[in-house]
């Protein structure tokens, strides 16, 4: 045989064996280059020029790395900082915790008449009154099952107050770390010992047909007594949607409310933050008792005073347990609720008697004890509102690998994307949609999504896409991740 046949052979046969041997591992070497080119593509999406991107892909199994980009870079996460606070819920309180609020009173019961307060004690329960999750009560029964056990107790008469009582955790302030436009309204509500029904409030506006048109307050559901207004709300374009701002401070009742509602006949509603929901509390249960001829001598009001052991308990509400409340947490991005699962975990840890801070600082210290290295990873609250959270994909990508690791059922209480909660618009339609599990995170300039997927060669990986400082549409960035996502199973 010639030499140069004989070459051409062992280049046929070369190329032969090569090209076996991509066969067999094509499918995951396919994967990869696909993830990869979907990374590659998302970095060149229109408005991240300038922007801070930021990717990382585990393993969950050997913690390997699948993807990465800047994944060491600290990112303002948005809700994506709930992950973490609900990560940690699970693991340090435990998935069947239950929030407890108690009914007692203060002095004797004479001849049907009660010498001494009555006493709604705090426990910290974001549920009370909100009729969500499954097995809470909606504000109105609740009221009824604490006016039915003062009657059940013989009580006909209060010589005396119905008192809030906050003396667990003082005050429903929202965290300073929030903007000032985002604590007067319902997303920006502060959490308490006591809380009631998410601390909220629902105003009705009525609406004008004309573009520049002034709206006007036409009423509350429930009424969060004498607010002082200023209205500089606006009408504007129809179909513009709900582009108000309520602003208040702590504690006052005096509110301004600017920006604009969309144009159009009839009334539109906008949710505020209650100002002192404890006493709200008190006063709302005051109203019930006597619309059942129960007289009450004295007005409601908050405490901190304390509640006594020896006080006589009427009613016992417990929570429908933590995990049914991160559940809600995560996939509707509820503010309140994640606020309420973070102050439980400061008192669970010793932490953030005056500064919330000091519980993510808390929750930083927890999951460095897991191993995760640390540096970089801010936390100040618990659902991701305050701008100085900052954590990188990397440690967030790890949080979730070790959450899984442990057990602790925290991908169970994230939405599947495509069809549930905040991700249920992301790869609708595609079936491969159905092996990933996301939290969706959105603030101006910051947008991501973190989750578990499950790949189609089966591992089951952890991953954290996100963005700070984008330009142009937040809408399609939203949906050029959702196509990365997509990547990870396909």
């Amino acid at each position: 045989m010639r030499p140069a046949r004989f070459a051409h052979l062992v280049f046929c046969l070369s190329g032969i064996l090569a090209l076996s041997l991509s066969l067999q591992l094509s499918p995951k070497l396919a994967a990869q280059a696909g993830l990869d080119a979907a990374t590659e593509r998302l970095r060149k999406t229109a408005g991240l020029e300038r922007a801070h991107l930021g990717i990382a892909v585990l393993d969950v199994a050997t913690g390997a790395t699948v993807a990465s980009l800047n994944d060491s870079r600290s990112l303002v996460p948005a809700s994506l900082m709930k992950v973490t606070t609900t990560a940690t819920a699970l693991e340090v309180l435990g998935g069947e915790y239950r929030f407890e609020t108690q009914l007692c009173h203060s002095g004797e019961v004479v001849d049907g008449t009660l010498r001494g307060d009555l006493v709604i004690v705090g426990g910290g329960d974001p549920s009370l009154g909100a009729g969500r999750p499954a097995g809470a009560p909606e504000l109105d029964a609740l009221l009824d099952r604490w006016a039915d056990a003062v009657q059940g107790a013989g009580i006909r008469r209060i010589e005396g107050r119905v008192l809030g009582d906050e003396s667990l955790d003082p005050g429903a302030e929202p965290s300073p770390y929030w903007q000032w436009n985002d604590i007067g309204n319902y997303y920006g509500a502060g959490v308490g010992a006591l809380m009631i029904h998410e601390n909220q409030y629902t105003l009705r506006l009525r609406r004008t047909p004309e573009v520049g048109g002034r709206p006007q307050i036409v009423g509350y559901a429930p009424d969060p007594g004498e607010l002082r207004w200023v209205n500089e709300l606006r009408s504007g374009a129809a179909g513009s949607g709900d582009q108000s701002f309520i602003f208040g401070a702590p504690g006052t009742y005096d509110r301004v409310i600017r920006g604009t509602i969309p144009a159009g006949k009839g009334t539109y509603e906008v949710e505020g933050s209650l100002p002192e929901p404890a006493r709200h509390a008190a006063d709302w249960l005051t109203e019930v008792l006597e619309g059942r001829g129960i007289a009450v001598s004295g007005e409601a009001a908050a405490s901190r005073a304390g509640v006594r052991s020896s006080y006589p308990v009427l009613d016992a509400y417990r929570s429908p347990p933590l995990r049914e409340l991160i559940e809600l947490t995560n996939f509707r991005s509820v503010n309140v609720f994640a606020e309420a699962i973070y102050a439980a975990l400061g008192r669970k840890l010793g932490a953030g008697d005056d500064d919330p801070a000091a519980i993510g600082e808390a929750i930083v210290e927890y999951w460095a004890g897991r191993g995760l290295d640390a540096e970089g990873f801010e936390q100040v609250d618990g659902s991701g509102l305050g701008m100085r959270n900052m954590i990188t994909p990397r440690q967030l990508a790890s949080v979730l690998r070790l959450s899984a690791r442990a057990g602790s059922g925290l991908a169970a209480t994230l939405p599947r994307v495509g069809a549930e909660g905040t991700v249920r618009s992301v790869l609708r339609g595609r079936a491969s949609a159905a092996r990933i599990r996301a939290k969706s995170g959105t603030l101006k300039r910051a947008r991501g999504f973190c989750g578990y997927a499950t790949a189609a060669d089966g591992r089951e990986l952890a991953f954290v896409v996100l963005a700070n400082n984008y330009t142009g549409s937040g809408r399609a960035l939203r949906r050029a991740m959702g196509t990365w996502m997509g990547a990870l199973v396909e």
